[in-house]
């Protein structure tokens, strides 16, 4: 039977018509499958978790660069997700925190992290596994996403915020023992660099890194070949530690932003351990120890109430519940006023990350009882490419602490 030319047409068109429809649905299957990912861990649990499928097109967000959260958003939407909002990504509100990088007596290296902040954010944990970047585990806050007090919608298209999430953690650890904090610095002003690098801003540092680099050496190698700008106009400075027990705090400043990577005091003792310790003054300023006797440098009592537990055991703590303990002891409940009775920043979330078998365990609201163990795994849709491995460089102006 023949076909005339106008049903031959019709039937071209309604194929080519499948055809893309059928395209489009296949490139929203790892977006959907992401934003179905989303649960608590159980019904008492305070925190979610977001499995991240697919690529997230890190590359080409880097390449585009984002001087802050607004050209962020914008990067993502272009690369990622056109149909992301555009509000996705509220300003971060003021925040404190408090790290200490310890071992135990077994040569494990435990990374501890105090998320003090207000208002409250409920925390999201984020899983990513890349193609050609290293496996994590990430935190962000809700709130930052656009979901205050974690009142996340039911359905799919109001969900589309979290599709930015693996752009805007503020904490994690890779499958190679890296991990990574930023922690605010209230009060300064954040440097303007101009030194024609490609611009990131703090939440896609921290992403590079986990991404991208095994060790500190690698992330600081990293870091080196960007120019940093700060998120919420304040500065901030990202503490690193790895698996091997090392760690630096990453700090810029000066009217070019330039980096500095301060490392911890050799150990006076044998058998002891470098272990350092950050709060929300800059530790480039001097000795440490001495700056945080100054009632006016912020979190100087959390960084003296670290040092003197872990300062006189030589760095090393028993176990990941002594770890637990420590940061317990600079907590804030949200009950808590301050001396003057004055409200105080809250902890939102407190974290030990073991850097020699990759996981964190995380509990929200100073509540030990409700935490939860989250490991590092390749285990998914996506498995491991070449590993990627940041070239060596020497990162500028790098003090020693103590």
């Amino acid at each position: 039977m023949k076909v005339s030319p106008r049903r031959r047409a019709r039937r071209l068109a309604a194929l080519a018509l499948a055809a893309v429809l059928a395209l489009f649905a296949w490139s929203l299957r790892n977006p959907v499958r992401t934003l179905l990912s989303l649960r608590r861990p159980d019904p008492d649990a305070a925190c979610w978790t977001l499995d991240v499928h697919g690529d997230y097109r890190l590359d080409r967000v880097l390449a585009r660069g984002a001087r802050n959260e607004r050209e962020l958003l914008e990067a993502v939407r272009a690369e990622f997700m056109p149909l992301l909002p555009r509000a996705a990504l509220p300003p971060l509100p003021d925040f404190g925190c408090s790290t200490f990088v310890a071992r135990t007596p077994d040569g494990r290296a435990l990374f501890g992290r105090n998320f003090d902040l207000e208002p409250r954010t409920p925390p999201l944990v984020i899983r990513t596994r890349p193609r050609g970047g290293y496996a994590s585990v990430s935190t962000t806050g809700l709130l930052f996403l656009g979901f205050p007090d974690g009142a996340v919608p039911s359905p799919l298209p109001r969900r589309l915020a979290l599709l930015a999430a693996p752009f805007v953690p503020v904490d994690g650890v890779n499958e190679k023992g890296l991990a990574a904090a930023v922690l605010m610095l209230p009060g300064e002003r954040p440097p303007e660099p101009h030194t024609g690098r490609t611009p990131i801003q703090t939440t896609l540092a921290v992403r590079l890194v986990l991404d991208r680099a095994a060790t500190v050496d690698e992330a600081l190698a990293l870091l080196g070949r960007y120019e940093m700008h700060h998120a919420i106009g304040s500065a901030f400075h990202l503490h690193l530690a790895d698996a091997t027990g090392a760690s630096a705090v990453v700090e810029w400043d000066g009217p070019g932003g330039a980096p500095r990577a301060v490392r911890p005091a050799a150990p006076a003792a044998p058998g002891a351990f470098a272990h350092q310790c950050c709060t929300n003054f800059r530790l480039a300023d001097g000795a440490a120890p001495a700056l945080a006797d100054d009632p006016r440098r912020v979190g100087a009592d959390r960084f003296a109430a670290l040092e003197a537990a872990l300062a006189p055991a030589g760095g090393v703590l028993p176990d990941a519940d002594a770890a637990a303990d420590l940061l317990a002891a600079v907590s804030h409940r949200r009950d808590d006023w301050g001396p003057e009775g004055e409200a105080i920043v809250a902890t939102q979330w407190s974290a030990v990350f073991d850097l020699a078998a990759p996981a964190v365990t995380l509990w929200p609201d100073c509540d030990r009882p409700r935490a939860r163990r989250f490991p590092v795994t390749r285990s998914g849709s996506f498995p491991a490419e070449d590993e990627p491995h940041a070239e060596s460089a020497e990162f500028p102006d790098v003090v020693r602490q103590g």
